[in-house]
């Protein structure tokens, strides 16, 4: 009888490691969130001070990022897409967080990430990972309400 060896394809290994980094960055357990982020890499998050040159002084400057919620919270990777070559590979998604405060008030945010991995003697780790948000008071924001006001201040004016 012969047995054939099962292996997990890249795609299947990286999308393994990106659902443990949710689940342990869900549940605030800093040490799982990084185990498979190479010692060296790149982090971009949208809280300061947004760019961070090793996992080690990520999790020095970063307290509890995810808000005490009323049972379990949310943190999902959502449209998880990723292309891999022989020995890089990215991917890309939303994560959807969401939850109830302790006051009762409920809340749900949306960001943007993207991740590089690199393979390293077989395994998959995470060398450079860029979470984001629209900034939300662009200077486009900015220039458009200064402007209505503008309008709103000259037809005030007329009355």
């Amino acid at each position: 009888m012969h047995y054939k060896t099962l292996t997990v394809s890249d795609e299947n290994q990286i999308r393994v490691i990106l659902e443990d980094w949710s689940v342990a960055t869900r549940q605030n357990r800093k040490a799982d969130s990084f185990k498979n982020h190479l010692p060296d890499a790149l982090i971009y998050d949208v809280l300061p001070p947004l760019q961070y040159e090793s996992t080690e002084i990520y999790c020095e400057n970063c307290e509890d990022r995810q808000p005490e919620t009323l049972g379990d919270g949310q943190f999902e990777l959502e449209n998880l897409k990723i292309t891999v070559g022989s020995d890089l590979a990215f991917a890309h998604c939303l994560i959807s967080s969401r939850g109830i405060l302790p006051d009762g008030r409920a809340f749900h945010d949306l960001a943007r990430a993207t991740f590089c991995l690199q393979k390293l003697n077989g395994t998959w780790k995470v060398a450079h990972q860029h979470i984001s948000k629209p900034y939300q008071n662009s200077l486009i924001d900015i220039i458009l309400k200064t402007l209505d006001s503008q309008v709103t201040t000259k037809e005030t004016s007329f009355n």
